[in-house]
């Protein structure tokens, strides 16, 4: 299986082994800039983008979706402040200067994950830097065409984008083929896995 994956805030490889390990796995804000993610980009089998990946792929890749087989949006949305109010990303950003570890950990509990992941303190201006990208960004508007090569992935028990985020972005790509999900904001590995085994 070869892919390329781009993950969302604060994600860490041992999130998705398998995936990490199947092809080009890229972490926003850590590995990129979400300006720079389309230089990155050079077409293939399978691209996977997962929340803030999600997100940015839409927003500044869009163009470049004719040049994968498929492409796979988990948890997109047009703006994270529809979810999350900003009064909470401020509270976030004010927790990573004091305890980052706490922070995140909390955040990937919410992301319904089965155990604790550490945070790597050299990139707490990183995830700084994705959260204050959170609350500004916003998508108005999908480039296209686009072709039947589009997934839109959602969690029914998703905390972190909300229903309501996740239809917002089916309005403007009804052409997109949906699957849900009965899991939290983090998809199983194996259930994205079978996803791309079945296309």
């Amino acid at each position: 299986m070869s892919l390329t994956f781009i993950g969302g805030w604060a994600t860490a490889k041992e999130q998705y082994p398998a995936l990490a390990e199947s092809g080009d796995f890229l972490i926003p804000f850590v590995g990129f800039s979400p300006e720079e993610l389309p230089d990155y980009l050079t077409g293939g089998k399978i691209i996977v983008g997962w929340s803030t990946g999600a997100h940015i792929l839409l927003k500044e890749c869009s163009h470049l979706f004719s040049m994968y087989d498929q492409v796979i949006l988990i948890a997109p949305f047009l703006s994270f402040i529809d979810s999350f109010p900003e009064r909470i990303l401020r509270r976030m950003i004010a927790g990573l200067h004091k305890n980052p570890t706490t922070v995140v950990n909390s955040f990937h509990n919410n992301c319904g994950e089965e155990s604790d992941l550490s945070l790597v303190r050299e990139n707490v201006n990183a995830l700084i830097e994705g959260l204050e990208y959170l609350i500004c960004s916003r998508i108005d508007f999908a480039e296209g065409p686009f072709s039947a090569n589009l997934i839109l992935v959602h969690g029914n028990n998703d905390k972190i984008v909300k229903e309501s985020a996740f239809d917002s972005v089916v309005k403007i790509l009804p052409q997109a083929k949906i699957y849900k999900s009965e899991s939290g904001h983090k998809i199983p590995e194996s259930e994205i896995i079978n996803l791309i085994k079945g296309l």
